[in-house]
């Protein structure tokens, strides 16, 4: 583990009992991964960019119980200093771990996405998760959750004043295929939109053979698209049978007959270059 603790922070994750106190990998990466994302959010926050600037080097790791991993944030562009974005993020998870508002530059996606954090999918994939580093630590626990959910409705409806509608409707959505995972009860795989927030779509059975195809492409998905109040975009669709297919679809290549132009369905006359060249 390093020794300057001003310069990582460190991810706990404390294993269930029923598993003998040990980490379950999958919980394990996939609250890693939604840590590192919300930070890099607040990132762009706090420095008013579009891209991240900041990588995260793992400089320590311990299998006994709880599992931690040490972060160490490291710059992707030069002369670039990670440390003050990385520390006012964590201060602002903090504050809505408090129950208190965090800076205003905070917006509502990013608290929705902390209230996400700090939700389990199953009650035995941990008995708790909390980061440390840079001074107390923040769990994400069900108050967490709760004062994130707060904090996100808020901002929500500050920034976007109209009230979304919450129900179903048959249509489709377009975005790029990043992801599959058909390990879970329900199949599902993830697009991104180009507004930018993932959509969860669940695909029948007999559409798992063909997911591999489209992977990392634009697509176009089909089926009952799910509206919550905090969007007016889709956060679930259930894909309808043959609803996947690549966008834009694929067009078939014209025919030489087809590239006449203005001339095409004129028939085609042989010329009596007889006639032609003696004046007739």
């Amino acid at each position: 583990m390093p020794d300057d603790q001003k310069n990582f922070f460190t991810v706990y994750l404390e294993g269930h009992e029923g598993h003998q106190g040990n980490v379950l990998a999958y919980p394990f990466v996939a609250k890693v991964r939604s840590l590192i994302s919300v930070l890099h959010a607040l990132e762009r926050a706090f420095v008013a960019a579009p891209k991240r600037k900041t990588d995260f080097e793992i400089v320590g790791a311990n299998k006994q119980n709880p599992t931690t991993l040490d972060l160490k944030p490291v710059p992707r562009v030069p002369a670039y200093d990670p440390n003050p974005a990385l520390a006012w993020g964590i201060e602002q998870m903090r504050a809505v771990g408090e129950g208190k508002q965090p800076d205003a530059r905070v917006p509502g996606d990013i608290a929705f996405d902390l209230a996400k954090l700090a939700t389990k999918e199953s009650e035995y994939d941990y008995r708790a998760f909390w980061i440390n580093g840079y001074a107390e630590a923040v769990r994400f626990d069900d108050d967490y959750r709760a004062n994130a959910y707060i904090v996100a409705k808020e901002r929500a409806r500050q920034e976007a004043p109209a009230a979304w509608h919450v129900g179903a409707s048959l249509g489709s959505v377009v975005g790029e295929l990043k992801k599959v995972d058909a390990l879970d009860a329900e199949n599902q795989f993830v697009i991104v939109p180009p507004t930018g927030r993932a959509i969860t779509c669940v695909f029948p059975e007999t559409m798992k053979d063909e997911l591999g195809k489209f992977l990392f492409k634009m697509v176009k998905v089909s089926g009952v698209l799910h509206y919550g109040e905090e969007s007016p975009f889709p956060y679930r669709v259930v894909v309808r049978d043959h609803g996947l297919e690549a966008y834009p679809p694929r067009q078939r290549r014209r025919t030489m007959a087809q590239l006449r132009g203005v001339f095409a369905g004129i028939p085609h006359e042989t010329a009596d270059w007889n006639a032609l060249l003696n004046g007739e």
